[in-house]
């Protein structure tokens, strides 16, 4: 169906009935009926035949409830902005589709990106059943989508971020009447619930260190519930971590174009059960694409440190059976950087051109990052871009007290050679039939910083196909897409 406006009359009588209010507050977008439209626009101006005041960097206020109705498709349009005390509500079966800048000059000043500002909350859970048609699916409006057609979801909270003062501005967006800041003390702060959502083609680049990601996660408490979600096909990292204390579990990064999972700024929470997925021609302008990137603030010294806790996660970089070549700007599986104290337990990595497991500078860290349980296998290409993987783990014999580092290498080994070195499927690679269950479990290590998590006796994010409890997450689960 095209867009609700066609026609002047149409838009006229839309302006005044688009917004009803029920006894609670909550405004849903209508159509002229009176009923549920199929298509509606967010954050379209009001001289267009929106109901919302954009300025001219694209910021909207949204200072209102909304709730999303299942069923239909909402075209987002420039910052979208949940204010102080007001909630978006995302019903199941929702799709969400970001306009890219510029797309109309006189509609869209900025990225469509849906903000969610401190003290505001999303409340955005799809189906439980994992049904395809109850997923909510953030995506491209455009007609051929590609990486970077639109800003993202960003969620800021007010738990504890390792900068001075302890509160600060989110990359990637402007700053319009004191928003786009996130930080604070309150570590069980509640932004929402986001479960069982995809995010595709998003990731808005301005500038060198100045990106949106598919989901942007700063000062997050630990009373926001973040599981299920998958991002796809961005154009900067899929999940980052701008401090905070927000758990997460079940989360899926595919062809994303720099790092996969991204923590910064003393980000402490726990996640576990993750997968990665790369394509080996799609990395990063400038080099440097990693499955994992963590850093803490950039002046040693400044604490809290980022000491954020990954289990089970199953990391496949660009190398694979099925690799002829692939991109020469990839790097590492795990990179660990300044005041970083990662820890990574019962997880599998295998196919990164530079290292699997990388601390750089280890002379500059305060303290160990702990790596136990993990499976690490370095394939032996040679192709012509990679001339060869010597060495799977490199910096923690530098590091003080990295004692905890008790990593399995399995060293280099042939393409064909990598199902069997790292326990998965033959079919984790084949890109027409996916399959990242475990043909041979590996053994799992206990520690007293899982505590709170699944207790697991398996390494990666699966356990093998009778091991259902930790299959059923992801098999079969509509949820997850790889179109």
């Amino acid at each position: 169906m095209n867009r609700i406006f066609k026609s002047a009359a149409i838009v006229a009588v839309l302006a005044a009935a688009l917004i009803s209010c029920d006894d609670q507050g909550v405004t849903t977008p209508q159509d002229a009926a009176g009923k549920a439209a199929d298509v509606i626009d967010l954050g379209l101006p009001v001289a267009f035949g929106g109901v919302d005041d954009v300025d001219a960097f694209g910021n909207v206020t949204v200072s209102r409830n909304l709730t999303l109705e299942s069923g239909n498709t909402y075209i987002l349009h420039n910052y979208f902005r949940i204010q102080d005390g007001f909630t978006i509500t995302i019903e199941p079966g929702v799709t969400i589709k970001g306009v890219k800048k510029g797309f109309e000059a006189t509609k869209d000043f900025a990225p469509g990106t849906l903000v969610i500002e401190q003290g505001a909350k999303i409340n955005a859970v799809g189906g439980k059943t994992n049904a395809a048609d109850s997923v909510i699916l953030f995506t491209s409006n455009a007609t051929t989508p590609a990486a970077g057609d639109w800003g993202g979801v960003v969620i800021l909270g007010k738990a504890p971020v390792s900068v001075s003062g302890g509160v600060t501005s989110i990359e990637g967006l402007p700053t319009p009447n004191n928003t786009g800041f996130y930080g604070g003390t309150d570590a069980g702060d509640d932004s929402g619930d986001l479960r069982f959502v995809r995010i595709e083609y998003a990731g808005d680049v301005i500038g060198q260190d100045n990106e949106l990601n598919g989901l942007t996660l700063g000062g997050v408490g630990n009373g926001t519930k973040i599981d299920h979600v998958q991002v796809s096909y961005g154009l900067d990292d899929g999940f980052e971590f701008f401090g905070g204390t927000v758990n997460a579990d079940h989360l899926v990064s595919y062809y994303n174009t720099d790092d996969d999972f991204d923590t910064d700024l003393g980000y402490s929470g726990k996640v576990q059960f993750g997968l990665v997925v790369r394509n080996p021609n799609i990395a990063v302008t400038g080099g440097g694409s990693n499955g994992f990137e963590s850093n803490g603030d950039s002046n040693i010294g400044v604490t809290p440190y980022t000491s954020a806790v990954f289990a089970n996660f199953t990391i496949l970089g660009p190398v694979s059976p099925n690799s002829t070549t692939i991109d020469s700007r990839f790097r590492s599986g795990v990179l660990i950087r300044v005041s970083s104290e990662l820890k990574l337990f019962n997880s599998i990595i295998t196919g990164y051109k530079t290292f699997q497991l990388e601390v750089a500078s280890p002379s500059a860290y305060p303290s160990p990052s702990a790596i136990q349980g993990v499976t690490v296998v370095a394939p032996a290409y040679t192709g012509t871009t990679l001339n060869g993987v010597t060495t799977n783990v490199t910096g923690f014999n530098g590091v003080t007290g990295n004692i905890e580092r008790t990593a399995t290498t399995l060293g280099n080994t042939g393409l064909t050679s990598l199902p069997v070195m790292t326990g998965l499927n033959v079919n984790a690679w084949n890109t027409t039939s996916r399959n990242f269950v475990a043909s041979v479990e590996q053994s799992a290590v206990s520690h007293a910083l899982l505590s709170g998590l699944e207790p697991t006796d398996f390494r990666g994010a699966f356990g093998s196909s009778s091991d259902s409890d930790n299959t059923a997450w992801f098999i079969g689960g509509g949820w997850v897409s790889f179109n």
